[in-house]
């Protein structure tokens, strides 16, 4: 059976973040579905020890470069993941899971100088932090309708952003 919006209407999927979560070794890969009635999460692909390191050096770089020693098996997925309804991105993986925003406590993005951003999202069981590339305006803008207050947004200040002149 479909999920149903708050308006009665069918799910439809808004836009989605990409984020990393950081493991003992490691990251995972997700990607941050927002629909018009709930956030959901699906596994992309786990990176080893290298990636962590790199990713912070190299920031979105490191993970073409590690993409290219993958099998294109992981590249196909993310790829096809954005097209796929809700019902299949839950289905397609044993690990994704969904997050009503009934469930959602509250959402924090911090901007870094000089590297990804820190996201972390807080539900009345579960912390997950998240690194994102993802613009935060964007990300604000996706997230802000549905969670409201419930959002907050520490940014850098305009001497520290990059491509600012100092």
């Amino acid at each position: 059976m479909p999920y149903v919006s708050l308006s009665g209407e069918s799910e439809k999927i808004i836009g989605y973040i990409p984020v990393n979560a950081r493991l003992a070794i490691g990251i995972e890969q997700l990607i941050l579905f927002v629909t018009d009635a709930r956030i959901i999460v699906a596994h992309i692909g786990k990176r080893g020890a290298g990636a962590l390191a790199t990713s912070a050096l190299f920031g979105r770089l490191s993970g073409g470069f590690e993409d290219a020693l993958k099998s294109g098996t992981e590249s196909r997925a993310k790829k096809e993941l954005p097209s796929l309804t809700p019902h299949r991105i839950l289905s397609a993986n044993k690990d994704n899971f969904h997050m009503a925003y009934s469930e959602i406590v509250s959402v924090r993005l911090v901007e870094m100088p000089y590297t990804s951003s820190e996201m972390t999202l807080l539900t009345k069981d579960d912390k997950f932090d998240f690194r994102t590339s993802h613009p935060l305006d964007a990300i604000v803008k996706l997230l802000g309708t549905f969670l409201g207050p419930k959002l907050s947004v520490e940014w850098l200040p305009p001497s520290l952003r990059p491509g600012q002149k100092r």
